[in-house]
Protein backbone atom coordinates (compact mmCIF):
# COMPACT_ATOMS: atom_id res chain seq x y z
CA UNK A 1 0.00 0.00 0.00
CA UNK A 2 1.53 3.25 -0.98
CA UNK A 3 1.41 6.45 0.75
CA UNK A 4 0.03 9.31 -0.72
CA UNK A 5 1.70 12.41 0.64
CA UNK A 6 -0.53 16.20 0.42
CA UNK A 7 1.91 18.45 2.28
CA UNK A 8 2.32 22.33 1.34
CA UNK A 9 5.96 23.89 0.56
CA UNK A 10 6.62 24.43 3.78
CA UNK A 11 5.66 20.74 5.21
CA UNK A 12 7.56 19.33 2.26
CA UNK A 13 10.69 21.27 4.17
CA UNK A 14 10.18 19.78 7.13
CA UNK A 15 9.67 16.01 6.51
CA UNK A 16 12.81 16.16 3.71
CA UNK A 17 15.38 17.62 6.85
CA UNK A 18 13.76 15.05 9.10
CA UNK A 19 13.95 12.27 6.68
CA UNK A 20 17.60 12.70 6.70
CA UNK A 21 18.68 14.16 9.92
CA UNK A 22 16.55 12.43 12.25
CA UNK A 23 14.95 13.61 15.05
CA UNK A 24 15.32 17.84 15.70
CA UNK A 25 14.16 20.47 17.88
CA UNK A 26 11.67 23.14 16.35
CA UNK A 27 14.23 26.03 16.57
CA UNK A 28 16.86 23.75 14.77
CA UNK A 29 14.10 22.72 12.24
CA UNK A 30 13.74 26.57 11.76
CA UNK A 31 17.29 27.53 11.48
CA UNK A 32 17.87 24.31 8.57
CA UNK A 33 15.22 25.07 6.55
CA UNK A 34 15.42 29.16 6.69
CA UNK A 35 11.73 29.49 7.80
CA UNK A 36 10.41 31.76 10.37
CA UNK A 37 9.55 29.83 13.53
CA UNK A 38 6.29 30.65 13.52
CA UNK A 39 5.70 28.92 10.12
CA UNK A 40 7.76 26.23 11.40
CA UNK A 41 6.04 25.75 14.30
CA UNK A 42 2.42 26.03 11.94
CA UNK A 43 3.89 23.39 9.68
CA UNK A 44 5.02 20.99 12.55
CA UNK A 45 1.16 21.03 14.03
CA UNK A 46 -0.35 20.57 10.70
CA UNK A 47 2.11 17.28 10.29
CA UNK A 48 1.49 16.49 13.30
CA UNK A 49 -2.14 16.51 13.49
CA UNK A 50 -2.09 14.29 10.05
CA UNK A 51 -0.23 12.09 11.39
CA UNK A 52 3.00 12.45 10.25
CA UNK A 53 5.68 13.50 12.58
CA UNK A 54 5.31 12.85 16.49
CA UNK A 55 6.35 15.96 18.71
CA UNK A 56 8.36 14.49 22.05
CA UNK A 57 8.75 16.56 25.35
CA UNK A 58 11.94 16.96 26.21
CA UNK A 59 14.28 18.60 28.86
CA UNK A 60 16.85 18.15 27.28
CA UNK A 61 16.71 21.41 25.03
CA UNK A 62 15.31 24.92 25.31
CA UNK A 63 12.82 24.56 22.90
CA UNK A 64 11.36 21.63 25.34
CA UNK A 65 10.69 19.33 22.65
CA UNK A 66 12.07 16.76 19.62
CA UNK A 67 10.32 16.56 16.37
CA UNK A 68 11.13 13.15 14.27
CA UNK A 69 9.37 11.63 11.46
CA UNK A 70 6.34 8.64 12.49
CA UNK A 71 7.68 5.04 11.77
CA UNK A 72 4.86 4.79 9.17
CA UNK A 73 5.97 7.80 7.23
CA UNK A 74 9.38 6.68 7.42
CA UNK A 75 8.57 3.21 6.06
CA UNK A 76 7.11 4.59 3.45
CA UNK A 77 9.40 7.31 2.47
CA UNK A 78 12.14 4.05 2.61
CA UNK A 79 10.10 1.98 0.05
CA UNK A 80 9.67 5.17 -2.35
CA UNK A 81 13.40 5.18 -2.61
CA UNK A 82 13.74 1.11 -3.52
Amino acid sequence: MRMQLRLNERERKVVDLLKGAGAMTPSQISVKTLMKPSDTHDAIRRLEKDGYVVVRETADNADGSMVALTGDLRSALIQKLS
